[in-house]
């Protein structure tokens, strides 16, 4: 046969001969028909070696000679039969049949439900039963041994210890009892006792005794005395008594002494009262809280450690837990303390229930040695240190002490003089009038004149502005006129009463650094170098409502003289601070001023959003985020 090293892919099916072997168009596979009716189609005998996993098995006649084996097996009909070795079945066996040698037989009385029953009898622990049920025990009837034999009328055998609750029936063949060992409990009838009895022991029970008549002493355990005298010892069970008189009641020194329903000392539970529900009273026969102290009038609670801590413990943990508060006296010499200890608050509350009134209290502090009140504070919130009746919400009576920050919202009177530096705020409504020192201002500003009837002096690194609230120069009044007798720039004296006198230069309307032909107000052909002027910390270039121009091959460096690109800032800030102003600041605006922003034609505008925290570009029709 010729021999392929090829994939063939074939459409709508394959046929070898009419049913040798068919793949159809549906998939399906047949071998022996030429009509498949499922995914795999064997007409004929099917041989697997190996493993073969199948999910769903419908088989006529299945042949297994070594060993089959499966999960599930579901029979709608058949028989199975084994010809050799053993079928072990598992579940529900109620329709299996022909056990002939089981000796159980199916009978149906007519009562609605079959039955079995053994045809012989039946063994547990036996392989030779001679009882119609026999557990254990010899198969010798006439000297059974370790075992329990029941006949077919009812005789029962127990060659061991009989243990019951109770019997029932005649006892005729009982003819010896142990009363120390098998009478233990019971009552006999009185037809049951001889006329005499001599020194009994155990329990007696009568119906009535004849006074002088019983001639002795009792013994044991009396269930029911009417009368007892002299010093006997009484042990019951239960005692139920409309009233006891002991001098003394004591109870065991070990175990548990349990009162049920109510417990009540004094008339009626008056002096001491305990509830099964959990409530006891003192003073009170009905307590309606858990631990309710009543008295008619004046009553005291005490704790009392006579060494260490006297604590109350109110909370929601048990063992003074996390979730409690506690008022506790003696965790140091003679303070007592009122603790929280959970995160949450510490509270007083004053008219609480919401009962009508005018006067609600108020909260004192009283030194208890002389009744001095040292702090009171009011049901309206106000507060007194040194004052009863305090006028205002804070009122202190004696010196004061503020350490930090004080913030008055209103106005500020003093009486007395004010000691010390003080530090104002920028703007001061006030007049000031001082005759000797030195008055330091930071911002002065006025709505009058201000006259001077000596010098007035400004700092070398000062300015003053006139029209301008931001003087650029030393005297800015760029935007106003000024008058002057005589000016001197560059100079400390005006000479031959000039009234004008600069050293240096002074330039026109139009100013040419390095040409005699400039092209603009001001033009410089070199480089420009600015240094701060003496005592200066900074120099500065200010540009108001101009335009700064360079063509494309100009380069700019901050922080550099070597730049490496159109705007090259890194070095900007380097070394100034420990380097901390190395960075750049865009534009930052809101959400709402990046709306008035005019953006046609400025695809690629770079800003940082304070609203969204978000550095934004525009695209040319939207800003968008950039992380």
């Amino acid at each position: 046969m010729a021999n392929f090293r090829k994939s063939f892919n074939f459409r709508n099916g394959v046929q070898v001969d009419e049913d040798n072997f068919i793949v159809n168009s549906a998939g399906l596979v047949g071998i022996g028909t030429s009509v498949p009716t499922e995914t795999l189609d064997v007409r004929g005998s099917l041989k697997v070696v190996g493993i073969a996993t199948i999910q769903d098995a419908f088989i006529g006649v299945a042949t297994v000679q070594n060993k089959l084996e499966v999960g599930i097996t579901s029979f709608s009909s058949g028989i199975i039969t084994a010809k050799t070795g053993i079928v072990t079945y598992y579940g529900d066996a109620r329709y299996l049949q022909g056990m002939p040698t089981s000796q159980w037989i199916d009978v149906d009385a007519g009562l609605g439900y079959t039955s079995i029953y053994a045809a012989g009898n039946v063994g547990v622990g036996t392989v030779d039963p001679r009882f119609t049920f026999q557990v254990g025990g010899n198969n010798n009837v006439s000297n059974f041994s370790r075992g329990v034999g029941i006949s077919s009328v009812g005789d029962v055998t127990v060659s061991g210890i009989l243990t019951a609750t109770k019997f029932y029936g005649w006892g005729i063949g009982v003819t010896g009892l142990n009363a120390s060992d098998a009478i233990a409990t019971g009552t006999l009838n009185n037809d049951r006792l001889p006329s005499n009895i001599n020194k009994p022991t155990g329990i007696i029970t009568a119906s009535s005794v004849v006074a002088n008549s019983f001639v002795g002493a009792f013994t044991g355990t009396a269930t029911t005395a009417t009368q007892l005298t002299g010093t006997p010892n009484i042990v019951v069970g239960v005692v139920t008594a409309t009233k006891i008189i002991a001098n003394t009641i004591e109870v065991p020194n070990t175990g548990i002494t349990t009162v049920s329903k109510l417990f009540h000392v004094g008339t009626g539970g008056t002096a001491l009262a305990a509830l099964e529900g959990g409530r006891i009273g003192i003073g009170s026969a009905l307590p309606t809280s858990e631990l309710q102290i009543r008295k008619t009038s004046g009553s005291l609670l005490e704790v009392i450690a006579e060494t260490g801590q006297s604590r109350i413990s109110i909370g929601q943990s048990v063992g003074v837990g996390h979730s409690s508060a506690v008022l506790r006296f003696g965790q140091t010499d003679k303070s007592f303390d009122i603790l929280n200890n959970d995160n949450g608050s510490i509270s007083m509350y004053l008219h609480a229930a919401n009962n009508s009134g005018i006067n609600t209290g108020r909260f004192d502090w009283i030194y208890g040695q002389t009744n001095s009140e040292l702090m009171s504070l009011t049901y309206g919130g106000r507060l007194g240190i040194g004052k009863t009746n305090p006028d205002n919400t804070l009122h202190v009576v004696g010196t004061s002490t503020v350490t930090g920050n004080a913030f008055i919202g209103g106005n500020l009177t003093v009486a007395g003089a004010i000691t010390g530096s003080i530090t104002l705020e920028d703007t001061i409504t006030s007049n000031t009038n001082v005759t000797s020192g030195i008055s330091t201002f930071n911002d002065v500003e006025t709505s009058g004149n201000i006259t001077a009837s000596g010098n007035i002096i400004v700092a070398a690194a000062s300015s003053i502005g006139i029209g301008t609230t931001a003087p650029i120069v030393s005297i800015d009044a760029r935007s106003q006129n000024a008058i002057f007798d005589g000016v001197s720039i560059g100079n400390t004296t005006l000479v031959d009463s000039a009234t004008l006198r600069v050293t240096g230069g002074v330039f026109s309307s139009i100013a040419g650094v390095g040409t005699t032909a400039t092209s603009s107000a001001f033009s410089v052909y070199g480089n420009v170098e600015i240094y701060p002027s003496e005592g200066a910390q900074a120099s500065y270039i200010s540009l108001y409502s101009g335009e700064v121009s360079t063509d494309n091959e100009t380069k700019i460096g901050i922080g550099t003289t070597a730049a490496q690109s159109a705007v090259d800032f890194r070095l900007a800030g380097k070394g100034i601070g420990g380097g901390v102003a190395s960075f750049m600041i865009p534009p930052i605006v809101t959400t709402s001023e990046r709306v008035g922003l005019n953006t046609a034609g400025k695809e690629g505008a770079f800003i940082f959003n304070t609203d969204t925290k978000k550095f934004q570009g525009y695209t040319g029709t939207d800003w968008v985020d950039l992380h």
